[in-house]
C-alpha cells in the first residue's frame, strides 16, 4: 500500500473527515479491494500511480471492503474493484472491474479544473482585494460561457455582494437549480440582496444611534441598525440587534424582525451554530 500523501487507507471512523470532507477541496477516488481480488491487485498500482502523477490534483483513499462492509453497502458495492470519484460530497462518476490505461486517464481527466474554472478560481481570488476588477474579469468569462453554473453563480454573488440593482442578479440566477448546493447559494444571494435593498433606505447609522440614545426602548432603530450591520457582513452584531428590537417591540419581531433574522440565516448557513442560536433565541420570543 503506498504512503503517499494523496494515497491513504480509510475506514469507517475516518472516512468521513479522508472522503467526504476533502472532496469538498480536491477531487477524492474511492477504491474498494479485497486482498483476495486478483482484479483489485491489477487496478490498484494502476491507481496508485496515475493519481501520484498528478501530485495532488486528485486523492485516492482505499477501502478494503472486508474490513469495511458498512462502507461498501453504503455505496451499494456489488462488485469489486469498485471505484468512486467524489466532488464536493457527491459522487459524480464511477466504474467497476478493470479499465486500461487510456480509459483510466480519462475518468481522472475529467474530474480535474479545466480551462474555465482556473480562471474563475483567479478571478474568486481577485474579488477579495479588487471587486471591480474581479467583476470585469467573471463578466468576460460569463460572456465566454454563459451555461457554465459556478461562473454564472459567481458573478451573481459578486454584483449582490457590490448591492448592484437586482435585476440583472435575478436575471443570472433564475436559470439555476433551486435545491442542493447550488441552490444554497441561491438562496444566500436573494438574502443578501435582501438586506441591502433595506439597508439602502434606512436613515445613515449616526442618525439611527442618537435615536437610540434618545428612546432606548424603542423597537425600529435597533432593527433598522441590525439591518445596516447585517447588509455590512457584521451577522452577529446584527443578530443580537435584531433580538432587542424584538424584545422592544412584539409586532416587529413576528413581521420585518423576523424576516430580516430569516435572511441571516441563510447566509450564515441555516444550520450554523450562529443560526441555531439566535433561532433559538427568536422562537423564544415570538412562543
Amino acid at each position: 500500500m503506498s504512503n503517499s500523501e494523496w494515497i491513504y487507507p480509510v475506514d469507517e471512523k475516518n472516512f468521513s473527515a479522508k472522503v467526504l470532507d476533502k472532496s469538498k477541496v480536491i477531487p477524492v477516488i474511492v477504491d474498494f479491494w479485497a486482498p483476495w481480488c486478483q482484479p483489485c491487485k491489477m487496478l490498484k498500482p494502476m491507481l496508485e500511480k496515475a493519481v501520484g502523477n498528478l501530485n495532488g490534483q486528485i486523492f485516492l483513499a482505499e477501502i478494503n471492503t472486508d474490513e469495511n462492509p458498512n462502507l461498501a453497502a453504503s455505496f451499494k458495492v456489488e462488485g469489486i474493484p469498485a471505484v468512486f470519484a467524489l466532488k464536493d460530497g457527491k459522487v459524480v462518476d464511477r466504474f467497476q472491474g478493470l479499465l486500461n490505461d487510456e480509459q483510466l486517464q480519462g475518468f481522472l481527466g475529467s474530474l480535474l479544473p479545466s480551462e474555465v474554472d482556473k480562471q474563475l478560481d483567479v478571478a474568486l481570488e481577485l474579488s477579495n482585494t479588487d471587486l471591480d476588477k474581479a467583476e470585469k474579469s467573471l463578466r468576460l468569462l460569463f460572456n465566454e460561457n454563459p451555461k457554465h453554473d459556478k461562473v454564472r453563480l459567481a458573478l451573481a454573488r459578486l454584483l449582490a455582494k457590490k448591492g448592484d440593482e437586482s435585476s440583472e442578479v435575478e436575471g443570472l440566477i433564475e436559470p439555476l437549480a433551486v435545491d442542493g448546493d447550488t441552490g444554497k447559494e441561491v438562496q444566500k444571494i436573494q438574502a443578501q440582496l435582501k438586506l441591502y435593498h433595506i439597508a439602502k433606505i434606512l436613515p445613515p447609522e449616526e442618525q439611527i444611534r442618537r435615536d437610540i440614545d434618545s428612546n432606548p426602548k424603542a423597537g425600529l432603530p435597533y432593527y433598522q441598525l441590525g439591518c445596516i450591520k447585517a447588509a455590512d457582513g457584521k451577522y452577529e452584531d446584527a443578530l443580537e440587534l435584531l433580538i432587542k428590537a424584538g424584545e422592544s417591540d412584539l409586532s416587529l419581531a413576528k413581521s420585518i424582525v423576523r424576516e430580516a433574522m430569516v435572511s441571516i440565516f441563510h447566509l450564515v448557513g441555516v444550520g450554523s451554530s450562529l443560526a441555531n442560536k439566535y433561532r433559538s433565541k427568536l422562537s423564544s420570543l415570538l412562543y
